[in-house]
């Protein structure tokens, strides 16, 4: 029309196509027109003529927010920034379903009144409640009762606007819980968009009604993408329905992946980054419990009754229950602080630093000694992995304690008598010395299979059954506490045939394990040589009936 209008003047210039941004659906990419529209609104900055302190609801509201506890810390932050620089509280919708705005506004002298209950509404109508009575507050009913003004006499009806979502969303602490119940203790949500969405509205809502927060604590999370960061659309192809990505993670590994996500950062989901939660924890946790039930029946263990009470002797016995003991308090103190990453994080360093780099590897050689304190680790980690985990929790629990369900078990508490702080700190130290005379092997370029004379560390002195541990990890014969760490790495003949012995136990183990050999299953091995002294302890290590000399290892099973 513009150009029509030029081309009659006779003053048109040019006309060309030229590209420019404009606003589409975001769903379906139809093209979207600004419309100017008068809107209903509540005031943010007029005094409150109830409030002692005068103060305005935008000022109320402030204060009550301050009364909440905000996860991350910066979500009060974020909120006061909202209340700060928000306008007046846009509350209208232009739209038929909805809550319907109990507005009133008269047509002859522009006076509204807004109706606080159904029974004023019962009281005020003139017109129209025989057909609303007994029904739901919503179009077409509401609009059929009228009310005279009181002003002017004159009849009015409702106004065709319906309630913003958010307006009916602020009043859940309220209208859905009994009330003896308000304030909530927890709510949880999105934080991108929440801030001036449901957070604010039920801010807004409890401060007019009650003047108190809505609710005790509120966590805010970010945004799920997907693996490479982009949003996730069916229209781009990239979205993942739930029940597709559930058979095809397993929902544990799914709940894992978003429970030890930092709710401040995006979360990208996918099922590359389900595969690497899978091998960095769920995988460790079943191959320690499937280790346990492999070793169990070899030895045809099976626990009593006594084993809610046993006590080991041994030290790393005593230090994985003091480690499992300190985990369950941290655990159960992150929860209560609503802090599952940290929570999700402590399990995931015991069971992958603590229970299997550890524990299960350094008492391999004493396996039938350690079964009761491995079982009682995993019956108690299964419990305490229940509300993360809760299949294999389960899986766990029934078979080892042969009980109806984990989740009809007590929550585990820790025990103080079984936290040895010192025990922890001196097992701590000792794995330093153990990375250090390990990373001095690897300087040298002497494998750890090999054994040395002699190990010096410096610092304080470590009991002696911890200087065992060490010289059983670092493969030494002795560990002496001098001024320094400092690893002998000379070699005498007595030692490089030990250390043969042990790179031929290593190699026939791997011959046993590529022929699909039973852990029990006895073997007939072949090899071009072996050191005569530790042939007996090479037979014992690889459940060999008989070495034979050969041109090459080679091993044949029993059957």
């Amino acid at each position: 029309m513009v150009i029509e209008r030029l081309k009659e003047k006779g003053v048109l210039f040019k006309e060309e196509n030229y590209k420019h941004r404009y606003p589409t659906c975001w769903r379906c990419k139809t093209e979207l027109v600004w419309r100017v529209v008068n809107e209903w609104y509540i005031a943010m900055d007029k005094k409150d003529p109830d409030d002692k302190k005068g103060r305005t609801l935008r000022e109320e509201m402030v204060d009550v927010a301050k009364k909440i506890n905000w996860i991350p810390k910066f979500g009060l932050e974020r909120e006061l920034d909202w209340l700060k620089n928000m306008h007046d509280w846009l509350i209208s919708k232009k739209r038929y379903w909805g809550l319907a705005l109990p507005i009133w506004e008269c047509a002859k002298c522009g006076h509204f009144e807004v109706i606080g209950s159904k029974d004023k509404l019962g009281k005020e109508a003139v017109e129209g409640w025989g057909e609303f009575e007994g029904k739901s507050p919503h179009r077409p009913q509401i609009d059929a009762v009228k009310i005279k003004c009181p002003r002017c006499s004159q009849i009015t009806s409702r106004i065709p606007d319906v309630g913003n979502v958010w307006l009916d969303a602020g009043i859940v602490p309220i209208s859905t819980m009994p009330a003896s119940w308000y304030p909530a203790d927890f709510i949880t949500e999105s934080f991108p968009g929440q801030f001036k969405n449901w957070f604010y509205s039920m801010i807004a809502m409890s401060t007019v009604i009650k003047n108190s927060p809505p609710y005790k604590t509120v966590l805010g999370f970010a945004t799920l993408l997907d693996e490479k960061g982009e949003e996730m659309h069916k229209s781009k192809g990239n979205a993942i329905e739930f029940n597709e990505a559930a058979d095809k993670i397993g929902v544990d590994v799914m709940r894992w992946m978003y429970l030890s996500q930092n709710p401040v950062n995006n979360l990208l989901f996918g099922y590359h980054k389900a595969d690497d939660v899978r091998r960095r924890f769920y995988l460790i946790l079943w191959n320690i419990y499937s280790f346990f039930i492999t070793y169990a029946n070899l030895n045809d263990w099976n626990p009593d009754s006594k084993i809610g009470s046993y006590q080991s002797t041994n030290v790393l016995d005593r230090w994985i229950v003091s480690r499992l003991n300190s985990a369950i308090a941290q655990v159960t103190q992150s929860l209560t602080d609503y802090n599952v990453q940290t929570a999700s994080q402590t399990i995931e360093d015991f069971v992958i630093g603590d229970l299997s780099t550890w524990y299960v590897r350094r008492s391999r050689e004493r396996i039938k000694d350690a079964l009761p304190a491995l079982y009682s680790i995993l019956v108690n980690l299964s419990k305490l992995l229940a509300p993360f985990m809760p299949y294999v929790a389960e899986e766990m629990y029934m078979n080892l304690a042969g009980e109806n369900s984990v989740h009809l078990s007590d929550f585990p508490q820790a025990n103080p008598k079984s936290i040895d702080i010192n025990l922890e700190k001196e097992m701590k130290k000792a794995r330093e010395i153990v990375e250090k005379a390990h990373a001095e092997r690897k300087e040298v370029g002497i494998k750890v299979r090999q054994p040395l004379q002699k190990l010096e560390y410096g610092g304080q002195k470590l009991p002696e059954p911890l200087e065992l541990v060490i010289a059983d990890e670092v493969n030494v014969k002795e560990v002496v506490h001098a001024k320094a760490l400092r690893l002998d790495a000379k070699l005498s003949p007595a030692l490089k045939a030990e250390g043969e012995a042990r790179e031929i136990i290593r190699q026939i183990q791997q011959a046993r394990k590529e022929a699909g050999c039973e852990l029990s299953e006895k073997v007939t091995v072949t090899l071009p040589a072996w050191p005569k002294e530790y042939e007996t302890e090479i037979k014992k290590q690889t459940l060999s009936k008989e070495l034979v000399k050969g041109e090459k290892l080679t091993i044949k099973r029993a059957g």
